[in-house]
C-alpha cells in the first residue's frame, strides 16, 4: 500500500516530557529521602492508569500533603523543562512528510491543552498537523488502538496507509491493534522497556534514518 499520513505520538517522541517528568519525580522523592519507584511509573508510561506517583511518598510521611506535593512537582518540572527542545529528527519528518503530500498527526494519550502548551515551548506549530487527537477525543486511551483508529478515520484511509511513530510499549502496542506498522523511537526513559515483538522497525533517532528510508522499508514488509 501506498502510505499517506504518518501518525506521531507527542510525549516522548515528538517532545521527551518523559524524561522531564522521571528527573522531576526523582528529585522530589530525594528532597524527601525515598526512593522513587520508577519501575511501576515505567509501566503506565505511555497511557492513563489509576496508579499514583505519590503514594509511596505520603506513604513515608504520612504528614504529607498529595496537592502539596503535587505543586512541588509541577515547579520542578516546570524548571527542567526549560531549554529543552524538539527531539531531534521530529521537525525533518514534518517537513519531509509535507513534501511528499502525506497527513501528519498527531496521537496522544494526554490532553490537547497539555500537547498545545508544550508544542508552543518547543516551538512547533500547530497548524503543522493535520489533525491532533488526544485523550479529549476518545473513551480508551491507549495501549487501546481508539485514538489511532479516530486518526485512521479522520483522514479515510486504511491501516497499512499510515506509519506510526512511538517511544513507549503501550504506545506501541496501541497501534499494533490498529493494525498500523509502527516504528519505535526509545527515549532515554522507554528505551529499556520490553515492546511488542511486531513493532516493524526500531531507530534509536530519527536521525538514523531519513522519512524516505523509513517508507520504503515499512512498504518492502507489506
Amino acid at each position: 500500500m501506498t502510505t499517506k499520513a504518518i501518525i506521531f505520538d507527542f510525549d516522548g517522541l515528538i517532545f521527551d516530557t518523559e524524561t522531564c517528568e522521571l528527573k522531576s519525580f526523582e528529585q522530589l522523592y530525594e528532597k524527601y529521602g525515598v526512593e522513587f519507584p520508577k519501575d511501576e511509573w515505567l509501566r503506565i508510561v505511555g497511557t492513563i492508569s489509576t496508579y499514583d506517583p505519590y503514594e509511596t511518598l505520603t506513604g513515608a510521611h504520612p504528614q504529607l500533603m498529595k496537592n502539596d506535593l503535587m505543586a512541588e512537582y509541577a515547579a520542578l518540572f516546570e524548571k527542567i523543562v526549560e531549554g529543552e527542545t524538539v527531539r531531534e529528527g521530529v521537525k525533518e519528518y514534518i517537513e519531509r512528510g509535507k513534501e511528499l503530500g502525506l497527513k501528519i498527526a498527531i496521537a496522544s494519550s494526554s490532553s490537547r491543552k497539555w500537547i498545545e502548551k508544550y508544542l508552543a515551548v518547543i516551538g512547533l506549530d500547530v497548524a503543522l498537523f493535520d489533525v491532533i487527537c488526544t485523550s479529549d477525543d476518545v473513551k480508551n486511551v491507549k495501549p487501546d488502538p481508539e485514538l489511532y483508529e479516530k486518526v485512521l478515520s479522520h483522514f479515510d484511509i486504511e491501516p497499512g496507509e499510515a506509519i506510526v511513530f512511538e517511544d513507549s510499549a503501550n504506545g506501541s502496542l496501541a497501534a499494533i491493534r490498529a493494525n498500523i506498522p509502527c516504528v519505535i523511537v526509545p527515549n532515554e526513559v522507554t528505551k529499556g522497556l520490553v515492546f511488542d515483538e511486531r513493532v516493524a522497525l526500531r531507530l534509536n533517532s530519527k536521525k538514523d534514518m531519513e522519512l524516505d528510508r523509513v517508507i520504503e522499508f515499512i512498504s518492502s514488509r507489506q
